[in-house]
């Protein structure tokens, strides 16, 4: 890989790996495997990544953390509404899953959401202080949903003897429990999460 630079090198390696974490046990990721595909020394992987725990977090840290930071998921939405927002999210949640679906190895046969779910569960074990990181994240999206449905009842879009925390926490547990539960078959039913939320919001809606 001679010419190409040191911060492309280590986004080729991250990338080359969160294939196989994706789709394989952390034990059983074979670093030989990523330096091979990418033509490397293993003093070049050494150089950037010194082991596979080191790897491991930097894939965790983009793809997961990076990635799903509100921030970084979703515009600026001050001025949008609950109906608006539920759309942008179901576009962006479609999205993700289409992103992601390019990295799964095809021989492994599974689906992207059982992937990921599969990836976020192995880094409970071997990434430092994870759970807590994770929480972080999931709480700042629950408090901008939450933020959303205080609009919404302002602006009299849904009712107001509703319960914006409550809400925010509700509607963040239907996305992962569709998860979940698609995870067992083919993957996530964009269609059916769209149905399930809009469900949700014909309860609430004035």
């Amino acid at each position: 890989m001679k010419g190409v630079k040191g911060s492309e090198t280590k986004r080729l390696i991250r990338e080359a790996a969160y294939k196989q974490f994706l789709t394989k046990d952390y034990n059983t990721v074979p670093l030989k495997e990523i330096e091979k595909s990418l033509n490397l020394s293993r003093g070049c992987m050494s150089y950037h990544y010194p082991s596979k725990q080191e790897l491991f977090i930097d894939v965790i840290d983009f793809y997961i953390f990076h990635k799903q930071d509100a921030k970084n998921k979703f515009k600026d939405i001050s001025h949008t509404s609950l109906l608006e927002f539920i759309d942008y999210y179901i576009k962006r949640v479609e999205e993700t899953m289409d992103a992601m679906k390019v990295y799964l190895i095809e021989k492994e046969k599974t689906n992207i959401t059982r992937a990921y779910l599969n990836l976020i569960l192995q880094a409970e074990y071997f990434y430092p202080g994870f759970n807590g990181a994770f929480n972080e994240i999931t709480n700042k999206e629950i408090k901008l949903w939450e933020r959303i449905f205080v609009r919404a009842v302002e602006t009299k879009e849904i009712r107001s003897d509703v319960n914006p925390s409550i809400l925010a926490l509700t509607f963040r547990i239907l996305l992962f429990g569709k998860c979940f539960q698609d995870a067992l078959v083919n993957g996530l039913r964009i269609e059916e999460l769209k149905a399930v939320l809009y469900n949700q919001y014909e309860l609430i809606k004035n």
